[in-house]
């Protein structure tokens, strides 16, 4: 810190105060005493105005959706508040998300709302839950009483699982629907993710059993990212996608229409804790232009920008902002 040259012979005061802290006859002051109060006098000078700087993170899992998402919430809040906002990308699931806003490790995330209602909630999907607005509403109610988290409406986009095959393949069989799928399913190869193949309730064991499929001729287990391509190659005849995944339209698959209804409402959120919540009075006014506006085709698209032409993430958070108008 800069301070100023003093000149000692300059500092004569009026001779009425007395040794201890007062003017001696002297008219003079104690030098040391004088200095102390100089550098108390610029310190305090250099603190007005001077406020702590707030900061947050918010974290995202370990795909192009929820990390898209996740960046445009933090270049808004940044734009528009006087946060300093970090983003912690490739959680390697639901729980380990949830648990970091618990230890306030982080102050908000990217989830979906059948992830938690079946993962951190443990709710079983039975057909009283099969309706998006009531799962909604239960998740937002139990989020707000269990944690003390906000779980703001949704994007707009529900990225429930899905099975997708060739388009091809759907035109030879004339496939519109899963059940269409029943009797090739002995003859057939699917694959899908661990997590598919071992989640329960609305997991593969469950969907077979639903659907009245005693089994598929081969299930193949492999790793999420190499699914598309497997399914586009004729590696396997079908696979356990995600329904807005931007490699669905750009590998020419077709989605099959859950008609009977297994997979729960996957629409995709962000959740915060309520005191960051708090802390930005407005904050809803400022998110407010992406929420329940980003239907599936267009997070498709955003996602297909990654994933197929290999943009980042945050080149794309960019774009969606700006195609949206809300980047200054």
């Amino acid at each position: 810190m800069w301070l100023p040259t003093v000149d000692e012979d300059a500092l004569q005061l009026p001779a009425e105060l007395g040794p201890t802290g007062q003017y001696n006859s002297k008219g003079e002051i104690g030098m040391k005493k004088l200095w102390m109060l100089v550098l108390i006098g610029l310190l305090a000078l250099s603190l007005v105005g001077t406020t702590a700087a707030r900061t947050a993170t918010i974290a995202s899992g370990n795909f192009s959706e929820p990390q898209i998402m996740a960046e445009a919430v933090r270049i808004l809040l940044e734009q528009e508040t006087d946060y300093t906002i970090s983003h912690v990308r490739n959680f390697a699931g639901s729980t380990l998300l949830h648990s970091a806003l618990m230890a306030e490790d982080v102050q908000m995330y990217i989830s979906y709302t059948g992830t938690q209602f079946t993962g951190i909630l443990r709710m079983d999907v039975t057909d009283e839950w099969k309706d998006r607005d009531r799962v909604l509403d239960f998740v937002q109610t139990e989020f707000d009483a269990r944690y003390d988290a906000h779980w703001f409406e949704p994007f707009g986009f529900n990225n429930t699982y899905a099975v997708a095959v060739r388009s091809e393949f759907a035109e030879e069989h004339d496939l519109q629907t899963v059940t269409d799928l029943i009797p090739l399913a002995a003859d057939m190869t699917i694959g899908m993710d661990n997590t598919f193949r071992e989640r329960a309730g609305d997991g593969y064991y469950d969907f077979l059993g639903l659907y009245g499929i005693d089994r598929f001729g081969r299930a193949v287990t492999m790793d999420y990212g190499l699914m598309y391509r497997s399914v586009a190659s004729a590696d396997v005849d079908a696979a356990f996608v995600y329904s807005t995944d931007g490699r669905v339209p750009a590998l020419d698959l077709v989605i099959l229409e859950d008609d009977m209804q297994f997979f729960p409402p996957y629409d995709g959120s962000l959740v915060a804790s309520n005191a960051f919540v708090e802390s930005i009075p407005n904050i809803h006014d400022i998110l407010g232009p992406l929420l329940g506006t980003i239907d599936d085709s267009t997070i498709a698209y955003y996602n297909q920008l990654v994933d197929v032409d290999g943009m980042e993430y945050y080149e794309v958070a960019e774009k969606l902002l700006q195609d949206f108008g809300l980047r200054q």
